[in-house]
């Protein structure tokens, strides 16, 4: 954004020529926001003169030049028009139209046809024109969080209490006009002819408009024409200009509606329906969709809100009558619609920065003044209808000593009193409190707690001028044996069990949850998403690990990932847990089960989790294979699941099989192991046996495991060593055990062995199994 200084001084008491703008630079730097450059704009006038049309032929024009005595004929321009007066540049012998870059404008365009009394075109119009300048370059970004000063103003308020000088009052731009106030619908009166409603005060919070019946059509005046094309503007004609010219003025965008274009007389901002049209000021034709806001005519639209107006209600030389219009539009929506249309104006960059819903009034007053001021002949409607509620002041009361802990600094309450009211603030101190009273302009977005006062104060005190002091921190021994823990976690996923390790995003990737067709339930979304691609955090790591493969199985037949990461889960999504997740898939050949379980299990023997798997029928989770999962519990501590993949969903990406996992994160890693301790060896010799049995395929290896190794103490270990199935045995398996016997006080016989085995063998078979 460009800016020019002497425009910014109108609204400062002082002379801006007596002022070290170097300096002016580096404080305002330092102090508000980033002037990235700034240039000294000089301008020789010499070579300029006003061109009156004589006549205007098929290719050229015939101009006369009251002040060089001289008549020139120039090529044909589409503006223009008989008696108009035009700026014409003489460049050695040559005389030629004026461009705007003639004028330090960065627009490579022809000067528009220029307003000048009679008086003055002999070169007398040279004395209203300012010749010198300095314009700033401004960092947008510096200056998103401060919508008042998207305006020559805003800046103004800021540097002429960077400089102590006194600020202009508003009421000095302005001419008053009475406002009536509606909820939100505005009848057509005598005092003002045209009805306002609008449909939506969420999208539009406040609404003003003016019927001005009529009003003289001129030309670009002078000395707005130049001061807008020095800061980028394009003048057109003077009631376009002077609209634009508010909005750079008092950061307000506003919009002329030509009046005979409008027979309802009839203005109803609302929602645009599904696939209705509406060709723009630039010829842009658009498709609008339900979350665009637009102006209407009660019946089709005349303008996309916030951003453009229609061409079937634009200003042109035969408008005689105007419906002129200020509004607060939502910033949101305005910049949702931008983002779909492809469309960025100036007025839409500064409705994105949530203006200050009651200076619209304001800038239609401005509106009039500037008309006042040029004695054009208009004749408004005798009061300005405003739809919406006003918007509030709001008091923000904070303690001396609050503002002082803050900035780490002893400060006097006058500075504090002055810099505040300097910049628009009421301020009363009574007890150590400073009772604030925020304007609407900085309350919109910008100031709203007690930190953001202490943040104006010490922007102005300038941070430089604190003392650097490095903060003190008591340190304190402090565990890290969930760091280390997670650390050892890793390194026997990605070492021993060789797997790779994924970091995704905390959100669900919506369009690859399209592809495998699932729709999560139960989720967090975030109010103000970066994109629509991702706006709901995770509630399983499975997916992530799902795309993972997606984007890696054209490259490889075998992929082990795993991921440690975060997810928002059901019953309570609010809650944050941590997971650990992996997937072993296998292009070409199907994934055993029990291989995979038997990976899984030497993560947990690493850790010395000692943990038991519980079959399920029907998991909760669709990405389970019924039948082929189990729940992984902890004595009686469900911690996780694992299991065969359910083809329905690996076919929607790849060809071949896998085993998934997901594990309790936050149990991981306070779980703490039972510490070894040595026991004394016994020197008496283990006897091993062996015994293999067929048993129902409900009946599962660790729960007979663990039976056997309760029915006699002389036990100290049991092994599943071996384990089929054949068709033929329809509803049974087969499986062998080893166990070993020992006694630490005498040496067993083989008989007491035979003993043993016995007792096992007819446990198991009141179990259900037959010995083979």
């Amino acid at each position: 954004m460009k800016l020019s200084l002497a425009w910014i001084f109108d609204h400062i008491d002082a002379d801006w020529k007596q002022i070290n703008v170097s300096q002016l630079v580096d404080q305002f730097n330092r102090t508000t926001a980033e002037i990235e450059a700034f240039e000294k704009v000089v301008i020789n006038l010499d070579q300029f003169s006003l061109g009156q049309v004589q006549e205007i032929k098929i290719d050229t024009i015939v101009l006369f030049s009251p002040e060089w005595k001289q008549t020139v004929e120039l090529p044909i321009r589409e503006d223009a028009c008989e008696h108009c007066y035009f700026v014409l540049k003489k460049e050695n012998k040559s005389i030629n139209w004026a461009y705007a870059y003639d004028w330090h404008s960065s627009k490579d365009c022809l000067i528009p046809a220029i307003y000048c009394e009679q008086g003055l075109c002999a070169g007398g119009w040279k004395k209203q024109f300012e010749t010198e300048d300095f314009i700033f370059e401004i960092d947008n970004k510096s200056i998103t969080h401060r919508p008042d000063m998207w305006g020559h103003r805003g800046f103004a308020r800021e540097i002429a209490a960077l400089l102590k000088l006194p600020f202009k009052s508003l009421d000095t731009f302005l001419l008053q006009k009475p406002i009536s106030h509606y909820d939100a619908i505005a009848p057509a009166t005598e005092k003002h002819p045209f009805k306002i409603q609008v449909k939506d005060l969420s999208a539009c919070k406040r609404f003003a408009g003016l019927y001005i019946e009529q009003i003289e059509q001129r030309p670009s005046l002078l000395w707005m024409a130049h001061r807008l094309l020095r800061v980028d503007g394009k003048p057109i004609d003077a009631i376009v200009d002077t609209t634009n010219y508010v909005m750079l003025d008092l950061s307000q965008p506003m919009h002329a509606f030509d009046v005979a274009t409008i027979s309802s007389k009839t203005i109803m901002p609302r929602f645009a329906a599904n696939k209705e049209k509406l060709t723009l000021l630039d010829g842009q034709q658009l498709e609008l969709t339900s979350q665009d806001f637009v102006i209407t005519d009660g019946k089709k639209p005349i303008a996309l809100a916030g951003i453009m107006g229609g061409l079937d209600t634009a200003i042109t030389k035969k408008t005689k009558a105007l419906f002129l219009e200020a509004a607060c539009f939502d910033a949101t929506i305005i910049r949702r619609s931008l983002i779909r249309h492809k469309i960025r104006t100036d007025a839409s960059i500064r409705f994105e920065k949530s203006l200050d819903p009651n200076q619209n009034t304001l800038a239609i007053m401005r509106f009039l003044r500037l008309m006042h001021d040029a004695a054009m002949a208009i004749k408004p409607a005798q009061e300005i209808a405003s739809v919406g509620a006003s918007a509030k002041e709001i008091t923000i009361t904070v303690a001396h000593d609050f503002i002082e802990k803050r900035l780490g600094i002893t400060i006097a309450s006058d500075f504090i009193i002055n810099t505040l009211q300097c910049l628009g603030f009421i301020v009363t101190f009574e007890q150590g409190e400073y009772i604030v009273i925020v304007p609407t302009f900085r309350c919109s977005k910008d100031i709203t707690i007690k930190d953001d006062i202490v943040e104006e104060v010490g922007r102005f005190f300038g941070y430089t001028s604190i003392p650097p002091k490095l903060p003190v921190r008591e340190m304190e021994p402090f565990s890290i044996e969930s760091v280390m823990r997670l650390r050892s976690i890793k390194e026997i996923l990605a070492y021993t069990l060789h797997m790779r390790e994924v970091c995704s995003y905390a959100f669900f990737d919506e369009s690859f949850l399209k592809k495998i067709k699932w729709e999560p339930q139960k989720t967090l979304t975030i109010q103000n998403p970066v994109s629509e691609n991702w706006y709901r955090l995770v509630t399983s790591l499975i997916p992530g690990l799902l795309a993972a493969i997606d984007e890696n199985c054209a490259d490889y037949d075998q992929l082990h990932f795993f991921e440690w990461g975060r997810i928002w889960y059901p019953p309570d999504p609010e809650k944050e847990l941590q997971q650990l997740a992996g997937i072993f898939f296998d292009q070409k050949h199907k994934v055993d089960f029990y291989e995979a379980k038997d990976q899984l299990m030497n993560l947990f023997a690493l850790l010395k989790l000692p943990i038991r798997f519980e079959r399920v029928k029907k998991p909760e989770l669709p990405w389970f294979l019924p039948y082929q999962t189990a729940y992984i519990f902890h004595e009686d501590n469900r911690i996780g699941i694992a299991g065969k993949i359910n083809q329905a969903f690996l076919e929607e990406i790849t060809e071949g099989d896998a085993f998934i996992f997901e594990l309790d994160g936050d149990f991981l890693l306070r779980y703490k192991p039972v510490i070894a301790r040595f026991k004394q060896l016994t020197k008496f010799p283990p006897i091993e046996r062996d015994i293999s049995i067929l048993v129902p395929l409900q009946k599962t290896a660790d729960q007979l495991i663990a039976l056997i190794a309760q029915i006699d103490p002389s036990v100290i270990s049991v092994d599943l060593i071996d384990m089929f199935e054949k068709p033929e045995w329809g509803n049974q398996k087969a499986l062998t055990f080893r166990f070993v016997l020992q006694s630490p006080s005498r040496t067993l016989s083989k008989e007491e062995a035979d003993v043993v085995w016995n007792k096992i063998a007819k446990q198991l078979q009141s179990e259900g199994a037959q010995i083979r």
